[in-house]
C-alpha cells in the first residue's frame, strides 16, 4: 500500500513538472511572437527608410544613418533572441517528453504493484477459504 502511494505521489510530481514545463513553453512562444513582431516592424522601417530618396542636409543624413545603424543592431539582437528562444523551446519540449516517459514508467510499476497486491489478496482469500473448509 505504501508503495502504491509512493507511485501516486511520483505521478503527481511528474504531472506538476509537466504543467510547469508547458506553462514555460507558452511563455516562450508568447515572447517569440513578440520578437517576431518587432523584427517585422524593424524590417518594414528599414525598407521604408532605405527606399526614401530625398535631398537632405548633412546633419539629417548623419542622424538618419545612426538611426538605421541602431535599427540594424536591434534587429541583430532580436534575431539572437529568437535563436535563443528556439533553443529554449527545444529544451522544454525534450523535458516534457522525458516527463511523459517517466510517467509511463511509474504507471507500469504502479500497475505491477497493484497486480501483486491483488495476487496476494487472492492467495490470502484462498488460504482463508482452505482454513474455513478444514475447520468444518
Amino acid at each position: 500500500m505504501k508503495e502504491l502511494k509512493k507511485y501516486n505521489l511520483l505521478q503527481v510530481k511528474e504531472k506538476l513538472k509537466r504543467q510547469k514545463s508547458i506553462n514555460e513553453l507558452s511563455q516562450i512562444q508568447a515572447d517569440e511572437a513578440k520578437c517576431q513582431t518587432i523584427n517585422r516592424e524593424l524590417d518594414r522601417l528599414l525598407s521604408e527608410n532605405h527606399a526614401l530618396i530625398e535631398e537632405i542636409g548633412v546633419q539629417s543624413f548623419v542622424s538618419n544613418r545612426r538611426l538605421m545603424q541602431k535599427m540594424f543592431d536591434q534587429k541583430e539582437v532580436i534575431s539572437n533572441r529568437l535563436e535563443f528562444l528556439d533553443n529554449e523551446k527545444l529544451a522544454v519540449l525534450a523535458e516534457v517528453k522525458k516527463s511523459n516517459a517517466r510517467d509511463e514508467i511509474v504507471e507500469r510499476k504502479k500497475n505491477k504493484v497493484k497486480k501483486q497486491m491483488r495476487e496476494t489478496l487472492f492467495k490470502k482469500q484462498d488460504e482463508n477459504l482452505g482454513v474455513t473448509k478444514r475447520g468444518q
